[in-house]
């Protein structure tokens, strides 16, 4: 279980460390009207080239550390809304603030969520986080209480610029689901796009290493990348991690991913693979995409089922997928 960090000088650290993290992403700053009408003020956001969003960090004294996130680079002097805020209490417990510093049992620090989302319009709450939100989970000590949250990113982590970025892109799509008015739904391949609300796990009860399913996000989109770049089409679902269509639209690929190779995660990994290829036509190729090679008796068994393994490292913040080039061939033929 992860122990809420309530130390105030170790919280200052904290917040330090994540306003540097995605600092070290700042293309340029901003000059912006933040805000809403009758209650904005100017202020100097960061905005990212690179992550596609902008940020604003300031400490409210007596209250809280404020960091507020928008998405697409602000006109300069255009007035700007905030689309997700990840606050920190100056001190102590506060479960009235969403964001929450916290630390396993091996020292390792990590930006998690309560799930308290703001906006101003119907619907749009800690309900809505709790039933819509997909990524990684976890329990945290809450003054005593077990409190599930959302695990946002590894505090330490090179990566932790692009894993606040997939939280913010989230929590962007669930509300825009609101404001459309429209229940959130799996869409189609058809559209192969990415859709983000559509990345990781509801909440269930869990034990596993969080900080490696922070990263799942990013693998995704990487792997997307990649396959674009070869000239498929590439697109996710509820069921499905991500696919790769030729350009006639049929599915030539499933990919799987998972983050750990635990016998239970292979397994797992494998029976999403064959349950959710079976209403597809032509024969996908399988891929089931993980950080290492697994014993070899377990890769012979995979390839009796047709399942092949494509192994994916990082290099700082981006995913490396050195098999990729071989396969290419065969999920085209």
């Amino acid at each position: 279980m992860l122990k809420t960090i309530t130390d105030e000088t170790v919280i200052k650290r904290c917040q330090g460390r994540f306003v540097r993290g995605l600092r070290m992403f700042a293309s340029e700053r901003i000059s912006v009207r933040l805000g809403h009408p009758g209650a904005s003020e100017r202020v100097k956001v960061f905005w990212s080239e690179r992550l596609g969003i902008w940020f604003f960090s300031r400490k409210i004294a007596g209250s809280r550390y404020w960091n507020g996130f928008g998405t697409g680079r602000p006109e300069k002097g255009a007035s700007v809304a905030v689309v997700c805020e990840i606050n920190f209490p100056i001190n102590g417990y506060d479960r009235r603030i969403g964001g929450v510093f916290v630390r396993d049992r091996a020292g390792r620090l990590f930006v998690v969520h309560r799930g308290r989302l703001g906006g101003g319009r119907r619907g749009i709450g800690k309900s809505l986080f709790d039933s819509s939100y997909r990524g990684a989970w976890e329990v945290m000590d809450d003054d005593g209480e077990e409190t599930p949250v959302a695990v946002i990113g590894i505090l330490q982590s090179p990566r932790l610029a692009r894993q606040i970025t997939e939280f913010v892109l989230k929590i962007a799509r669930i509300k825009d689901v609101v404001a459309t008015r429209s229940a959130q739904k799996e869409l189609a391949f058809g559209e192969f796009s990415i859709h983000e609300e559509l990345i990781g796990t509801r909440y269930r009860e869990q034990e596993r290493v969080p900080g490696t399913e922070c990263d799942h996000g990013l693998i995704v989109h990487d792997l997307a990348a990649r396959l674009k770049e070869a000239g498929f089409k590439a697109g996710n679902d509820g069921n499905r991690d991500l696919a790769a269509a030729d350009r006639g639209g049929r599915i030539r690929a499933v990919f799987q991913i998972r983050t750990e190779t635990t016998l239970a995660d292979i397994h797992t990994g494998a029976t999403q693979l064959l349950l959710n290829s079976l209403s597809l036509p032509d024969n996908p190729l399988l891929l089931l995409v993980l950080p290492q090679l697994p014993e070899p008796s377990l890769v012979e068994k995979l390839k009796r089922l047709n399942i092949d393994i494509l192994i994916y490292t990082w290099q700082e913040d981006q995913t490396l997928f050195s098999g990729l080039a071989g396969l290419l061939p065969e999920i085209a033929s």
